[in-house]
């Protein structure tokens, strides 16, 4: 009669590791079942000890096969786009039986960023050559290999943004708290001063709401750029940890996209 598969996903294997050194050095099997949290039942004990070692023997199999396997071209795409998704290259690696090495030998021949495994660090990217003409667009994911993260473009700051935003739908006027005491104080045609006594905003119908002095100088910031050097620069928010937007030129961000 064929022996019932014990499960064992919920005992860590680090344990049951443990445990056939235990048994090797003589403990007993009673100590065996307490270390891996079970009631004492030796048949169960020697059920999870088999079957560990036939799922090694299976790894082994596999692992011997994947040296010497060619990767197709599905995988190595699958390699690319799971690491692209925030996977690190030791879990793919583990899920495909190969070396964390060929993982990152995959990468660095698909033009990927290799991440820094320390934080505040910059991901490496020495081998990767970039095409600077393709163009990000707004919701484009990208890799900031400066502060090793990802981030999600926010806004490309090219031509059609200055036609854009040169142009509000309207220029609204919002009158400060402190106009109607100055009004009182200096008479009531007292036109007062911005950002003391009103504000005016523009307002697009892309829903965005701008001080008109803040968007005059971003625009004229935006057009003095392109007029030096021809080129756009972007907004991105960032998905590490704490978030932040990070604004930079074209060079400093690269495409999330497999081959």
């Amino acid at each position: 009669m064929a022996r019932a598969k014990v499960n064992t996903n919920e005992i860590p294997e680090s344990k049951i590791r443990q445990v056939i050194w235990m048994i090797k050095t003589n403990k007993t099997k009673k100590s065996c079942c307490d270390h891996l949290g079970i009631a004492y039942n030796t048949k169960r004990l020697d059920a999870i000890i088999e079957d560990f070692k036939q799922k090694e023997e299976r790894q082994k199999e596999l692992k011997k096969k994947a040296r010497a396997k060619t990767l197709s071209i599905g995988e190595i795409k699958q390699i690319v786009d799971d690491y692209l998704d925030g996977e690190n290259q030791s879990t793919i690696a583990k899920r495909l039986y190969i070396s964390p090495q060929r993982v990152k030998k995959v990468l660095m021949e698909n033009n990927v960023p290799i991440r820094a495994r320390g934080k505040n660090k910059p991901a490496q990217v020495g081998h990767v050559v970039q095409d600077l003409d393709v163009l990000f667009k707004a919701g484009d994911k990208v890799f900031v290999p400066e502060r090793n993260t990802f981030a999600k473009v926010q806004e490309v700051y090219d031509e059609e943004w200055v036609d854009y935003y040169r142009s509000p739908i309207r220029r609204k006027y919002v009158e400060l708290h402190a106009m109607k005491a100055a009004k009182q104080k200096h008479g009531i045609d007292f036109e007062g001063y911005p950002d003391i006594h009103y504000q005016i905003y523009w307002e697009y119908d892309n829903g965005s709401s701008w001080k008109e002095d803040a968007i005059i100088r971003l625009i004229k910031k935006v057009e003095t750029y392109i007029e030096e050097t021809g080129r756009e620069t972007y907004l991105t928010y960032m998905e590490s940890d704490h978030g932040g937007y990070f604004s930079g030129t074209r060079d400093k961000f690269y495409p999330v996209a497999s081959k």
